[in-house]
């Protein structure tokens, strides 16, 4: 395996020449890895791009040991065939514990963003699913499956990108979720992750060094995020540690986008407090007239025709002599 600071420099090489300018030492601690928590990455070039980089996935401060065993420009179709996935197992180095596995985004473009293919790309994926499970020498090895997140281009045409993209998404959900290996694979959505307001439904270009694949600041971004570190079996201290980093990098390489994020993120939070409050309040009316309401009596049988059927007599308070 690559040494940690080879994996970094790898991805800051592939971001630009603004990433480079900044020293990253000062958050590393290279530790040495041990086999627990070991992870294989399995699929196309979203997991092949990222490297060695899920290394430190729980922060900088810890290392994991992983194999990046991804090829670039390979399809569901093209693993489930040639049984990929289970000569990965067989030479495997590790008994992993984790294995991402990133299929299905070249099936679709591949095919001009078809939707109707969608079902048996899932198909394939299944495949692949169970030949990682099946050949695995750990009985209790997690996958993870989250998809991809939407293109900062509109790769589909039509201006329905964001949607086709979703769409095929949930068709591979469900399909993981209806198999019979679903207890070995955690899924979530991460299509949105990334998609900036007012730009059709696309993800902010920021994070991508080309329209489909995620630049280092991206994959720190997604790296960093809660469902990710929760799978992994990240603490809330690492958690907190690895996103802390990640605001720290993303300001120093675009302050205007950090500063714009944080106001977005501040007005929110102020959005919420306002909701809550008025909640709150309108509660508190709303049991102050129950509580203060009179008591309704009937009137005597001669007082109804001209008064009506009921009338409200107020409680007096006690008073003490």
């Amino acid at each position: 395996m690559k040494s940690i600071y080879t994996a970094l420099s790898l991805l800051l090489l592939s971001t630009g020449a603004s990433a480079k300018d900044y020293d990253y030492s000062d958050y590393i601690n290279a530790a040495e890895p041990t086999e627990e928590g070991s992870i294989l990455l399995l699929g196309d070039s979203w997991a092949a791009i990222a490297g060695d980089y899920a290394a430190n996935i729980c922060g900088l401060s810890n290392s994991r040991l992983v194999t990046n065993d991804a090829k670039s420009g390979t399809t569901a179709a093209q693993w489930a065939e040639g049984e990929t996935a289970v000569g990965s197992m067989e030479k495997a180095e590790y008994d992993y514990e984790y294995v991402w596995l990133s299929l299905g985004g070249n099936d679709f473009l591949d095919n001009k963003c078809d939707i109707d293919i969608s079902e048996e790309v899932a198909a394939n994926i299944v495949t692949v699913i169970g030949h990682i499970v099946d050949n695995s020498p750990n009985e209790d090895i997690k996958i993870l499956y989250f998809g991809y997140s939407v293109p900062s281009d509109d790769v589909c045409g039509n201006g329905i990108t964001a949607q086709l993209f979703e769409e095929q998404g949930a068709i591979i959900f469900d399909a993981i979720k209806a198999s019979a290996y679903a207890d070995y694979v955690t899924t979530f959505d991460i299509s949105e992750m990334f998609v900036k307001w007012g730009n059709g439904g696309l993800s902010d270009s920021y994070y991508y060094y080309d329209e489909i694949h995620l630049n280092q600041m991206g994959y720190l971004h997604l790296f960093s995020s809660y469902k990710v570190q929760r799978f992994f079996g990240c603490s809330a201290a690492q958690t907190i540690e690895l996103k802390g980093i990640s605001a720290v990098v993303e300001g120093k390489d675009n302050p205007a986008h950090l500063a714009g994020t944080v106001i977005t993120t501040l007005l929110g939070l102020v959005m919420g407090v306002i909701g809550l409050v008025l909640a709150v309040n309108f509660i508190k009316r709303k049991l102050a007239m129950r509580n203060s309401s009179a008591k309704v009596d009937l009137l005597e049988p001669d007082e109804k025709a001209e008064t009506g059927d009921y009338v409200v007599v107020k409680e007096e308070k006690a008073v003490m002599a």
